[in-house]
């Protein structure tokens, strides 16, 4: 009889094994076809030309249905409107008549306006294009003729940066295009270290450009370009979906990313987003598929977040007009690029809610993976102007990655899959200890 028990045991352990390993290889295997789909040509960037967002958005909701999450509100989609600068066709650029390869050698400036120039001779350099009066700094004092090609330096000098009397204000980019518009700049040039793009909700009256600065040559001589930019209202959504609880379904966790990124420029060139963010819609569907199939006592409220590329607009709008009463929310986890890092996790807002984040360690020390990080909280994520609300929280987030950020270059094959697996052990872990 004690045999025929222990032999019991063995099996049933060996099928309990066999199912967590296949269920960890479906749930790899869902999560990696999520993301490809999403860093895909036909999302083209999911951002807000050829209906990409509309696109992610619709992809998203089919999948909340088929997991089983209910809609809220009579459907899963949470409309809102937003303008936004958009660029078509593919800008160029040349330089002493070599032609500069967007993404690699030059973006336009995210702000940029149309313009169009050939072999453009009239070229002034200005440094970083400051003028700070208090401190005899006139960068734009030398300029003695108008309709120039302002060329400056985008790195503001260290001991200006330092100074502390000196409001930071006064050496934006916003700044500097002002003060060359009010010097009737044609188009101005900045001298970058590293190019990164954006997607604002403003367009300037000029053409804006970002060059490398180890693309830009020693002596230039002309300059021609193109630029075609639309500011447009655009009308987009969140989506969301609920998992009612088991017993206490009346207050809810909150598991939310942005599925929005930086669109195209043209028809040609998109920015996947790999990292940024289609591994936190990948995080939060895993999350989905796991707790309907393992269901907590209190509900979960999952949110695919638009409009965050553009100053966290869709998050602002949910805050506003929550679709539950925002009083009863737990928690909140908001995912952001998690999918690139040295094994090491940040927790955004650790340091203001030192008891979660004392839990949250405690289930990091029992999975012994990795490092995990806190800092205090900060408006850099969709977390923010929810956490305003006085629902707690934190933003995770995977440390010092190598995945480019706001590239061409941060693609689906140069993810860092065990990095994902990380946050999604840590957060499920965590999120069923504090369901207790």
């Amino acid at each position: 009889m004690g045999c025929d028990m222990l032999m019991m045991r063995r099996i049933l352990c060996g099928l309990l094994f066999l199912w967590i390993t296949a269920f960890a290889q479906d749930f790899q295997e869902q999560a990696k076809a999520d993301i490809a789909y999403l860093t895909s040509q036909e999302l083209m960037g999911r951002g807000y030309t050829f209906n990409g967002h509309i696109k992610a958005a619709e992809f998203l909701a089919q999948q909340f249905k088929s997991i089983g999450l209910e809609p809220v509100g009579g459907d899963y989609f949470q409309e809102f409107e937003m303008d936004v600068n958009l660029f078509e066709p593919v800008p160029a650029l040349f330089i002493n008549d070599v032609r500069l390869k967007p993404g690699a050698d030059f973006f336009p400036n995210a702000v940029s306006g149309s313009g169009k120039r050939e072999q453009e001779t009239n070229i002034l350099y200005i440094n970083a294009g400051l003028y700070i009066p208090e401190k005899n700094i006139n960068d734009y004092a030398a300029i003695d003729r108008e309709n120039a090609v302002l060329v400056i330096e985008d790195e503001v000098p260290p001991d200006i940066k330092s100074d502390k009397t000196i409001d930071r204000q006064v050496y934006s980019k916003d700044v500097r295009i002002a003060l060359a518009k009010e010097y009737k700049a044609r188009a101005v040039i900045f001298l970058v270290n590293n190019l990164v793009f954006s997607s604002p909700r403003r367009q300037e009256s000029l053409p804006v450009f970002d060059v490398k600065k180890t693309s830009w040559p020693e002596k230039a001589e002309s300059v021609s370009y193109r630029v075609e930019s639309s500011f447009e209202e655009v009308q987009t959504n969140n989506v969301l979906g609920l998992l009612p609880g088991t017993s206490k379904a009346d207050s809810f966790f909150i598991l939310c990313a942005h599925y929005d990124h930086l669109s195209a420029l043209g028809d040609s060139l998109y920015f996947p987003g790999a990292n940024d963010n289609a591994s936190g819609v990948g995080m939060i569907l895993s999350m989905a598929r796991y707790f309907k199939q393992n269901p907590l006592r209190h509900s979960i409220l999952f949110i695919a977040f638009s409009g965050e590329e553009t100053g966290l607009v869709g998050s602002k709008f949910f805050a506003e007009h929550p679709v539950l009463d925002i009083g009863k929310a737990r928690f909140l986890i908001n995912f952001d690029m998690v999918a690139s890092g040295k094994e090491a996790v940040m927790a955004v807002g650790g340091e203001d809610f030192p008891d979660y984040f004392n839990m949250l360690n405690t289930v990091n020390d029992s999975l012994n993976i990795g490092t995990l990080r806190k800092r205090k909280n900060v408006p850099n994520g969709d977390h923010f102007p929810i956490l305003e609300k006085g629902v707690k929280g934190f933003f995770l987030y995977t440390d010092k990655g190598t995945q480019p950020y706001h590239s061409f270059r941060d693609i689906y094959d140069t993810l860092e899959w065990e990095d994902f697996l990380y946050v999604y052990k840590l957060s499920k872990a965590f999120i069923e200890k504090i369901d207790r």
